[in-house]
């Protein structure tokens, strides 16, 4: 008689993602619209300062410091979300209950202002929020709206939790979705991984920098 353990064939986590990887390369893409904006998930010091950023949150920085530039260069907005509290009481349950990075977002706290690397520039756009999803009580539809956007090309981090959770409300929205790959960080590597495979299966694309950059060219 077998065994449940028996039963089951051991997961190689390492063949599971490169399965994953290759199912995100050849998945249908959904395509660019024809008037995007760059949209910035949390890049503030709380969420890419902590002590568990490793190099790659520097090199995500990077990176969307040349996508910001470029799209500014030709006239695409770049709009801001930020974690700002005006209470932690505002915040979702779950991260009431458990030790948080959000404990820093109040309004005020230095923590909360927008990393250096990428720092706002005349003419964008912040939109403030409380929770995950950066259209859950914001403003950040009817600013969509106001641009006449039909594509958010996205960076930030975390990419398995704010970044997933606009890019889903952005979907169930019919936006266009595009994630820059190299321009999202998450210190969760494999719920990182696991997140950019869902969301070219379901809800938008995950693209390169060298092919947003290049369609901004």
């Amino acid at each position: 008689m077998n065994t449940g353990s028996e039963s089951h064939t051991a997961i190689d986590w390492n063949t599971e993602m490169a399965r994953i990887r290759q199912l995100r390369s050849t998945r249908t893409k959904v395509g660019p619209g024809v008037s995007p904006a760059v949209v910035v998930v949390d890049f503030q010091r709380a969420f890419t300062e902590h002590n568990q950023c490793s190099r790659s949150a520097g090199l995500a920085l990077a990176n969307t410091a040349t996508l910001l530039d470029a799209a500014r260069r030709c006239g695409i907005p770049v709009i801001y979300l930020v974690m700002i509290l005006d209470s932690l009481d505002d915040r979702m349950l779950a991260q009431r209950v458990r030790s948080s990075l959000t404990t820093v977002c109040e309004r005020g706290n230095p923590w909360t202002a927008i990393h250096g690397m990428v720092a706002p520039f005349e003419g964008d756009h912040i939109v403030e929020k409380t929770v995950a999803s950066g259209f859950y009580n914001t403003r950040l539809e009817s600013l969509l709206t106001e641009l006449h956007i039909d594509e958010i090309i996205v960076a930030g981090t975390s990419t398995s939790g704010c970044v997933r959770a606009t890019v889903t409300d952005a979907a169930y929205r019919n936006l266009r979705v595009s994630v820059v790959e190299e321009c999202v960080d998450d210190f969760r590597i494999l719920s990182a991984q696991a997140s950019l495979w869902d969301i070219q299966d379901r809800f938008g694309d995950v693209v390169t920098l060298a092919d947003t950059l290049e369609r901004f060219r």
